[in-house]
């Protein structure tokens, strides 16, 4: 048993001796649950994260030290942004110098009159802290926008959850769900007014491509508020509304992740992202912004100096956590004492966000950071380095080490309430002090290895709630909305939908070449002549430019630096399906991270080594895994995804690619080039096998390979599930049942399009397809270009009427 009377790191230390037989397990359990939440799928720029298994304990008394320090901090900061954008008071005593204050990059001018309240500037805070040598906490950096970790710690405290039986550690935790509660209060607390339209409340992201975009991605589906982005928003009558595959809807709040001047392009930053009219809509009080334009001067560090004199003059007390020491040359004092010894600081340039770390400046950089300061002291801050204690952490390649740890705090002050804490935290390790150093440079760990973390225990017996959702015994309306559904997760799916059938069909299409390859082994010219349709239909799949280049097929297919290689498709599939990750269920994740690895493995070879009698085994056994983990990736989100606009979305987009990337394939196949032969028996029975339907084909004609009775199968036969006619009747059901934005007479140019598609099948005769000789005649070519050249159209035309939005009423 753990005795709850010990401090903290005794607690943890007595556990780490007691149970290190648990740890790989607990450790593998926890990376296991961040991969299931399609944490894995890591970049260059977002590195992997590993969960220590080891927390980070704080004592309930040492909690209530930094929950009072944060509060008043928090209180401090308000008043500094309502003083700095309205009366100016601290600038004109001299608390803050003009100097200092007027050349920070991120003081907005245009911010200045904003709101009216000191707590509307700041009603969510975070902050870094790490103890210094003596073992009491410190700030190292304060953020108001972009309140990153908020995402991962729930993820996080989750994962621990999950895995509570592995490990035997019986510690009374503060849960963190209330907070979360508050903060989702506070986003719906303007939207109770008496208007008539229900108002929105969203968490504004830069872009989906963003490092940072998956935790943004899982806070909103946590809070079950929307995910928008600048293209989302438009400014009309005074207010923002957000785009949806329904029409225009309010949004009465917003919690911002992007930086101030990208917020507005009218009033801030020309030609950045945003939506014009942000700034206005504040203003005329239509929109509660958690963190408002001109708020991230908090972490810009420039008063950061100055918060010890600024707290005595505003609040009348001293700091309740202590502020890493900081100096602003423009005081000749400070000046000199940091010039006298640059490698113990931190620089920051106040105009250009600049950070230097003299200690790893070689002796000609040095100098020249010298001069820079010299030549203009008062554009400077100096933070001082120092010494901090090292927390225990274990990992399956090291076993027990120590590593430096920078603590990340939430708080939440809201109108007429005292404010709060969030009983935990996220805390991210450095081996090398490097995140410590430059606590606001989020890339400061090495990209090449994962990024470290630990979830964060306060031990005291607070908060009983461990999920937002609570038991109410109330009346209840019952309702299958199924949620709102914004234009851009909209285009998200429906690009999902086609990038998983177009990887699904040169997958197919290379199984089918490969099988020819080791048919044909003894006769390698018959061999190439069949395979190389179907590898002219790989490449151009998905709109590879240039000669074909046979011998080095695989390799452009599979070399993740080919624009129109596998990896390619790959990861626009990856990307679409993280930019709507809240519709899609965890086995889904699963696959997907199954999939990217089943793609990895593919050796780079080349299509003449693949030639040698039986080494396309197990290159086809491959490539029936990536084509069974697709096809099951289709089956999930049929199985686990409501019957709604998103699902409807999805499925167009699959059809739409089967119906065009089919014609396509027939065209090469049976309408060929000058001077090609009509295709043989063996490549006949390949289409047909890449299809799935010869069992059916078989029991219609027997052993009979005809082109007529192929292509009457695969275009014309809407019974079967792989055919361009099956394909155009669904795009028809699907068309007729999507949202009418603007009801006029008649069918929409979507429904108008997917009838001709189906009266074109119609009204053409297959026995007019091919001559006495079986040879194709124009009329082929002809219509498998029409099926594209419309199946085409209809894609642009749901992209101009759904996705670019016309919204309704105007």
């Amino acid at each position: 048993m753990t005795d709850h009377n010990f401090p903290a790191s005794t607690n943890l230390s007595h556990w780490l001796h007691a149970s290190q037989a648990r740890l790989p397990a607990l450790f593998r359990e926890l990376q296991q649950q961040l991969r299931e939440n399609a944490a894995g799928f890591g970049t260059h720029t977002a590195p992997q994260r590993q969960l220590d298994p080891l927390p980070l304990l704080i004592a309930a008394e040492e909690w209530q030290v930094l929950e009072a320090g944060m509060l008043q901090r928090q209180r401090l900061l308000q008043a500094v942004l309502n003083d700095v954008y309205g009366a100016q008071q601290t600038v004109r005593d001299n608390l803050l110098p003009a100097e200092a204050l007027f050349r920070a990059a991120d003081y907005l001018l245009p911010a200045a009159g904003l709101l009216a309240q000191p707590m509307d500037w700041l009603p969510l805070l975070s902050l870094d802290l790490a103890k210094d040598a003596a073992g009491q906490w410190c700030v190292f950096a304060d953020h108001a926008v972009v309140p990153a970790g908020l995402g991962h710690l729930v993820e996080h405290r989750l994962a621990f959850n999950h895995a509570a039986p592995l490990q035997g550690l019986a510690l009374p935790k503060a849960q963190i769900a209330g907070f979360y509660r508050q903060l989702l209060q506070l986003l719906q607390q303007p939207l109770a007014g008496e208007s008539e339209l229900e108002a929105l409340a969203g968490l504004w992201i830069t872009s989906v491509r963003n490092a940072d975009y998956f935790e943004q991605a899982y806070l909103a589906n946590y809070l079950d508020i929307a995910l928008v982005h600048g293209a989302d928003l438009t400014f009309r009558d005074g207010a923002l509304w957000l785009k949806t595959l329904t029409g225009l809807q309010s949004i009465g709040a917003l919690l911002r992740f992007l930086p101030d001047p990208q917020s507005d392009p009218l009033e801030l930053e020309p030609g950045a992202g945003g939506c014009a009219g942000l700034l206005q809509s504040i203003r005329q009080q239509q929109l509660c912004c958690v963190n408002p334009p001109g708020s991230s001067l908090i972490d810009s560090g420039v008063l950061a100096p100055f918060l010890p004199r600024l707290c005595q003059a505003l609040l009348g007390e001293a700091l309740l956590l202590p502020q890493a020491t900081a100096l602003w040359l423009g005081d000749a004092e400070h000046c000199a004492i940091v010039l006298a010894n640059l490698t113990a600081y931190r620089l920051q340039r106040i105009s250009s966000k600049q950070h230097y770390l003299p200690a790893q400046l070689n002796a000609t950089a040095l100098m020249q950071l010298s001069a820079q300061i010299g030549a203009d002291p008062a554009d400077h801050i100096a933070i001082v380095l120092a010494d901090m204690p090292l927390e225990p952490c274990w990992q399956p390649d090291t076993g027990p080490f120590t590593a430096a740890c920078t603590l990340r705090l939430f708080s939440l002050i809201c109108k007429g309430q005292s404010g709060s804490v969030l009983p935990g935290g996220y805390a991210r390790l450095s081996t090398d002090g490097l995140l410590l150093q430059t606590p606001q440079q989020e890339t400061a760990l090495p990209a090449s290895g994962p990024q470290l973390v630990k979830d964060v225990w306060v031990l005291a017996d607070r908060g009983v709630t461990t999920s937002l959702l609570q038991s109410s015994s109330g009346a209840l309306e019952l309702s299958r909305h199924s949620g709102l559904v914004t234009s851009r997760v909209a285009d998200h799916l429906f690009w999902l939908g086609r990038y998983n059938e177009r990887l699904n069909q040169i997958c197919r299409a290379l199984r089918a070449a490969l099988g020819l390859a080791s048919q044909h082994h003894a006769d390698p010219l018959a061999a190439q002549a069949d395979m190389t349709p179907l590898l002219r239909f790989c490449l151009q799949a998905n709109g590879h430019a240039g000669a074909l280049d046979l011998p080095q097929v695989l390799h452009q297919l599979f070399d993740p630096a080919q624009p129109g290689g596998l990896f390619a498709i790959l990861q626009s599939l990856l990307l679409n399906a993280q930019s709507a990750r809240e519709f899609f269920a965890a086995d889904t994740w699963l696959v997907l991270d199954k999939l990217q690895q089943a793609l990895r493995q593919w050796p780079q070879q080349s299509l003449q080594q693949l030639t040698v009698p039986g080494a396309a085994g197990q290159y086809l056994r491959q490539l029936d895994e990536i084509i069974l983990l697709q096809t099951a990736l289709y089956g999930l989100n049929n199985e686990t995804m409501s019957r709604t606009q998103a699902l409807r979305l999805m499925d167009l987009g699959q059809h739409i690619e089967r119906g065009m990337q089919t014609a396509a394939l027939l065209q090469i196949v049976f309408v060929p080039s000058h001077g090609e032969a009509k295709p043989s028996a063996a490549l006949m029975e390949a289409v047909l096998r890449l299809a799935d339907t010869v069992n059916t084909y078989r029991r219609r004609y027997r052993s009979q390979l005809h082109p007529l009775a192929v292509i009457d199968l695969l275009v014309f036969d809407d019974s079967t599930p792989r055919s361009v006619g099956y394909q155009c009747l669904r795009i028809q059901r699907q068309c007729a049942d999507l949202p009418v934005l603007t009801p006029t007479p008649g069918l929409s140019a979507g429904q108008r399009l997917a009838l001709e598609l189906v009266t074109l099948l119609q009204l053409t005769e297959p026995q007019s397809l091919f001559d006495t000789e079986q040879g194709a005649t124009p009329a082929l070519g002809l219509l498998l270009s029409q099926i594209q050249h419309r199946l085409k159209l209809l894609s642009d035309s749901i992209t101009l009427a759904y996705f670019n939005h016309a919204p309704r009423g105007y």
